[in-house]
C-alpha cells in the first residue's frame, strides 16, 4: 500500500515538475507579433500567400533561440488598415507589420511607426545602398525612414504585338517618346469594316497621372501641402492626353477591348506580367494575341520612367522588443533568401539590386515564359532604379479624386486648358486650407 502511495506521489511530483518546467520555459520565450494580410498586394491571383513569410519565420526562429513569431492568418487586404488602426487603439499593435503605400504617411503621422534612421545608421550589417533608391524612398516621411521596402511593382506599357504586326508597325524601342506613342495610336485607330465606327484603338488606361510622371511633373509641392497645376510640364501632359482622347472619336475604350485584342497599348503592373505571361493564366486572360511589355513613353521634359508601388514593413513605435523587431524586419526586407522568394512565390520585384540582377533570378524569370521573348533584365533594372515612388500625402486621395474628375472632363471639351488648370488649382488649394 505504501509503495502505491509513494509511486503515485512520485508520478504527481514528476508531472508537477514537467508543468513547472514548461511554464518556466514558456515565460522565457520571447514572442514577436507580426501584422500581415492574405492574398496579393497587387490584386492578382496568388496561392502562396504565406510561403515567403512562413519560411522567413522558420529561418528566424532557428537562428534566434527562444524567440517565436506569431501572426493572425486570414486577414483580407481590404480590412487590413482598419484592423491595424483598431489594434493601435486597443494597445495591441503588432511589433512588426506590413505597410501599404496608401497608409505609410497616415501611420507615421499618428505615431504608429518607429523611425528607423538610427537603426540603419548603427547596424554594421545594414547597407541601405543595396536597395533600389525609389523603393527605399517609398518608406520615407518628412525626411525620416519609417519603413523598409519589402516588395515593389513598377508600371509598364503592355503592347499588343499582334495588332501592331497587323498594321506593319514595329515594336517601339525602349527609349520611345510621346511622339512615337501618338503616331502609333493614330495609325491603329481605324474603322476596319467600314461601318463608320472604329474597330481598333491606340490605348486603354493611360491616365493624366501617367502622363505627368512621363513629363517630370507632379501636381503636389514637395511636402504635399499645396497643389501646383498651372505649370508648363503639367499643361503639356494634359494637352497630350486630350490629343490621345480625340483619336477615339468619342468611343469609350475599355479593358475588355484590350483583352479581346482591339487595343494596341495598356499600362499594367509588373505583377500582371508575372501572372498572365506564363501558362496557364495566359490562356485564360490573353489567348488571342501575342503581347509584351516595354518602358513607358517619355514626355518632352521627362524620361521613360515608371510609377512604383512598394509594400514596406515597419516597427511599432510601442513595441517593447524593438531590437528583436528590427532583426525580424531585416529578415523580411534585407535577407537575400527572403528577397529571392519574392520571385519564387509572389509577383513583384525584389527591392535589393543584387538580388534582382542575380543569375538565379534571371533564370527564374526566363523559365516563367518559355518560348517567349527573352526578358530584358537591363530594362527591369533601369525601371526599378529610375521609377517614381508612389508617395501619398495627407488628403492625397481626396485631392486626386477632385483633380481626376475635372481633368477627365477637360479632355473631352475645347476649353482653354491653362485657364481651367489654374481654376482647378485654386479650388483644390482652397479646399486644403479649410
Amino acid at each position: 500500500m505504501k509503495r502505491k502511495v509513494i509511486s503515485s506521489v512520485c508520478i504527481l511530483l514528476g508531472i508537477t515538475i514537467i508543468i513547472v518546467f514548461y511554464l518556466y520555459e514558456r515565460q522565457k520565450t520571447t514572442v514577436i507579433t507580426f501584422g500581415m494580410f492574405t492574398g496579393s498586394n497587387w490584386d492578382v491571383p496568388n496561392g502562396d500567400t504565406y510561403e515567403i513569410i512562413d519560411q522567413a519565420i522558420e529561418r528566424f526562429e532557428q537562428s534566434h533561440d527562444r524567440v517565436k513569431i506569431e501572426y493572425v492568418s486570414g486577414l483580407q487586404k481590404k480590412d487590413y488598415a482598419e484592423w491595424l488602426s483598431q489594434q493601435a487603439l486597443t494597445g495591441n499593435l503588432p511589433d512588426v507589420f506590413l505597410v501599404r503605400s496608401d497608409d505609410l504617411h497616415t501611420f507615421a503621422n499618428v505615431g504608429m511607426l518607429e523611425p528607423l534612421d538610427s537603426y540603419i545608421e548603427k547596424d554594421p550589417k545594414m547597407d541601405a545602398e543595396r536597395y533600389f533608391t525609389p523603393a527605399l524612398q517609398s518608406g520615407r516621411y518628412q525626411q525620416s525612414q519609417y519603413a523598409l521596402p519589402y516588395e515593389s511593382v513598377p508600371t509598364m506599357m503592355y503592347v499588343n504585338k499582334t495588332l501592331l504586326d497587323q498594321y506593319g508597325i514595329p515594336l517601339p524601342d525602349n527609349d520611345w517618346t510621346w511622339d512615337d506613342f501618338y503616331t502609333i495610336c493614330k495609325e491603329v485607330s481605324q474603322d476596319v469594316d467600314g461601318d463608320g465606327r472604329l474597330d481598333t484603338f491606340g490605348v486603354y488606361g493611360y491616365t493624366w497621372q501617367n502622363a505627368l510622371a512621363a513629363n517630370n511633373a507632379t501636381i503636389f509641392n514637395e511636402d504635399g501641402t499645396q497643389v501646383v497645376l498651372n505649370h508648363k510640364y503639367v499643361y503639356e501632359a494634359v494637352v497630350f492626353m486630350r490629343k490621345l482622347e480625340q483619336l477615339n472619336e468619342q468611343t469609350a475604350v475599355t479593358g475588355d477591348m484590350f483583352d479581346q485584342g482591339m487595343v494596341a497599348f495598356c499600362p499594367m503592373s509588373f505583377s500582371e506580367y508575372r501572372t498572365y505571361k506564363p501558362y496557364p493564366w495566359r490562356i485564360k486572360k490573353y489567348s488571342n494575341f501575342e503581347w509584351e511589355c516595354i518602358p513607358m513613353p517619355a514626355g518632352p521634359q521627362g524620361a521613360n520612367v515608371s510609377q512604383l508601388d512598394t509594400l514596406s514593413v515597419g516597427i511599432s513605435s510601442r513595441s517593447s522588443r524593438k531590437e528583436l523587431a528590427w532583426e525580424f524586419l531585416k529578415a523580411l526586407c534585407y535577407d537575400e533568401t527572403t528577397q529571392q522568394d519574392i520571385f519564387r512565390y509572389s509577383q513583384g520585384v525584389s527591392v535589393l539590386r543584387d538580388v534582382t540582377t542575380s543569375p538565379a533570378v534571371v533564370d527564374m524569370l526566363l523559365k516563367d515564359v518559355p518560348g517567349a521573348t527573352a526578358f530584358d533584365m537591363e530594362f527591369l533594372n533601369d525601371t526599378m532604379e529610375y521609377a517614381l515612388p508612389n508617395v501619398k500625402f495627407t488628403d492625397y486621395d481626396q485631392v486626386v479624386a477632385v483633380a481626376d474628375s475635372e481633368i477627365r472632363r477637360l479632355l473631352n471639351t475645347d476649353e482653354d486648358i491653362s485657364t481651367a488648370l489654374t481654376a482647378l488649382q485654386n479650388q483644390i488649394n482652397d479646399m486644403l486650407q479649410k
